[in-house]
């Protein structure tokens, strides 16, 4: 909902501008500057919207494999703990769990490394059980298979939550984006067409910003990607859900 009174707000603004601005008129200097400085924008702001948008498909597949990764292990403890008859054991491990998740869903995504003691406490699940039986051996390789590939699921995230636009980045298609609004406004003039025409071509270049922003702070799809399959994964080890913990938490951490 946010983001829709961002994008509606940035065309009601845009459009009142162009309708309130009377411009100066056209200028042969500062028409060749809009074509030139809104080529330079697209084409930047064009390669930032598509390395945001390969890091939020990245994040997608990782947070996805670390939530199962999390409902694996809890999967194959059960088996382990049915074959050791060590129900202490399971009950340690899917609190370990619930505070993996817990520590995890309040984060933003630069974050997520904060999140190591609760990722180690449930390493050492593994370190605490006995076994015996050839079957709980083969349960404790799976759950040792599956713990390492959380970890690499869980790397991946880290260095993905990372990876941001600089303030060099953002300083850079801050600046075109301006200088393209200026010079539209300057060769504008008082016509129907000047006025839809300028409204139009504002409120793309203020909705690009509010894109760039979303992915940027991994807003867009977040509620996919880092809420509901880590609710699953409470609804696994039959915890109660923690509803709001990161959608509360990215409202904060929404800035450039």
């Amino acid at each position: 909902m946010r983001v829709k009174t961002l994008i509606a707000g940035s065309v009601v603004a845009s459009f009142t501008a162009s309708l309130l601005f009377p411009g100066i008129g056209d200028n042969p200097t500062v028409q060749n500057s809009v074509n030139f400085i809104g080529i330079l924008f697209g084409i930047i702001v064009g390669f930032f919207i598509a390395d945001l948008y390969t890091r939020y498909l990245a994040i997608r597949q990782n947070a996805a494999a670390d939530s199962s990764c999390l409902t694996t292990f809890y999967l194959f403890a059960t088996i382990l703990a049915a074959e050791t008859g060590d129900k202490a054991w399971l009950k340690r491990t899917e609190d370990r769990i619930n505070n993996y998740v817990h520590a995890f869903m309040p984060l933003a995504w630069e974050n997520y490394d904060k999140t190591e003691k609760e990722f180690s406490e449930l390493g050492k699940s593994l370190q605490e059980i006995n076994y015996k039986t050839d079957k709980a051996n083969e349960a404790f390789s799976n759950i040792l298979a599956v713990y390492n590939q959380h970890s690499t699921a869980r790397e991946s995230l880290v260095m993905f939550g990372r990876d941001k636009l600089s303030w060099g980045e953002w300083l850079t298609i801050l600046f075109l984006g301006a200088l393209l609004l200026i010079s539209l406004f300057y060769i504008k003039d008082t016509s129907l067409i000047s006025v839809i025409f300028t409204g139009a071509i504002s409120s793309a270049i203020l909705i690009l910003f509010v894109v760039v922003r979303d992915l940027n702070n991994l807003n867009f799809g977040e509620n996919a990607i880092s809420v509901e399959p880590y609710e699953r994964v409470l609804d696994a080890i039959d915890r109660p859900r923690y509803y709001g913990g990161k959608n509360q938490a990215k409202d904060s951490h929404a800035e450039m």
